[in-house]
């Protein structure tokens, strides 16, 4: 049975006239009875029964009915999709930002545009802290990561563009004794837990840090997280010290102080995307982004 003859026993089961039924098909009736008799004889089942009055449905037409059209709905559903989509009308876009970056400012002109150019094309965002941001990127998951430029610029199957040139800090308890300076170095925190993620976040965030120590010629106390999220609350709960860049969500705690220090990396955020992505908007949104930021 194709789509046609489903279409054709649906269109009598609603009218039960194969008079009717024929109009509405724009085919003749000793046709349509045809195409009926055809199903019939090719599922083994009487459908309908017939007299001088009127058109009954059989018990296994009552239920071909619901099956079939739960068919037949999800194919015209389908082919509208997929003709919207060659026409270039829906589509979308899925973008993860590193856990406790702020982004609120960064999306208003570039959603407008696409809401008013390109409205069945959904904008998609999502967080993540450093590994699964890049392992979604790299598995296509994701058409854009916003994230930091240390933890992609080493990277030879992505491309970037630089949103913001942010600063590091030394991000501290309100409480810290050095929560009131205007600048520091790695060096006042010797006697500090300092509190960086893993190796197995990042590769780069820690090396870049041990590193910055190291030619400070101190060792420091070490306290691995997980993520960002966790470093973030251990923090915020005046576990220890850490570095943020001036685009973290914390900036705005009152548990919290942000002090700049020298040294460290370049954290500028950045857009990132796979080199061979194939999303037919991936141009037009990293125009538009960069044009709006």
């Amino acid at each position: 049975m194709n789509m046609t003859q489903i279409k054709y026993f649906l269109t009598v089961a609603k009218y039960l006239n194969f008079t009717n039924a024929a109009n509405a098909l724009y085919i003749s009736q000793p046709a349509l009875s045809r195409q009926i008799q055809i199903i019939e004889e090719e599922i083994g089942c009487i459908l309908f029964t017939r007299n001088s009055r009127n058109v009954q449905m059989t018990p296994s037409a009552k239920l071909l009915v619901k099956e079939l059209g739960d068919i037949y709905n999800e194919y015209n559903i389908a082919i509208a999709k997929a003709q919207s989509a060659y026409q270039g009308l829906t589509g979308e876009i899925n973008i993860g930002i590193l856990d406790g970056t702020r982004i609120s400012d960064l999306f208003p002109g570039v959603l407008s545009y696409f809401h008013e150019k390109h409205p069945n094309v959904e904008i998609k965002m999502q967080y993540y802290s450093f590994r699964p941001l890049l392992e979604k990127l790299n598995a296509g998951e994701l058409d854009f990561a916003i994230t930091l430029k240390f933890d992609v610029e080493k990277r030879e199957n992505v491309q970037f563009r630089i949103i913001e040139t942010t600063k590091d800090h030394v991000v501290m308890h309100k409480d810290h004794r050095l929560a009131n300076a205007s600048k520091v170095m790695l060096s006042d925190f010797v006697n500090d837990v300092f509190i960086m993620v893993s190796a197995d976040d990042s590769v780069e965030s820690p090396k870049l840090i041990l590193d910055s120590y190291q030619r400070a010629g101190v060792k420091p106390k070490i306290k691995f997280a997980p993520n960002i999220q966790t470093e973030m609350l251990w923090v915020q709960a005046g576990i220890g010290v850490c570095i943020l860049d001036s685009r973290n969500s914390l900036k705005g705690s009152e548990d919290v102080r942000f002090v700049e220090v020298d040294g460290i990396s370049d954290p500028s955020l950045v857009l990132v995307w796979e080199k061979n992505n194939t999303n037919p908007y991936l141009q037009t949104f990293i125009d538009h982004f960069t044009y709006y930021n």
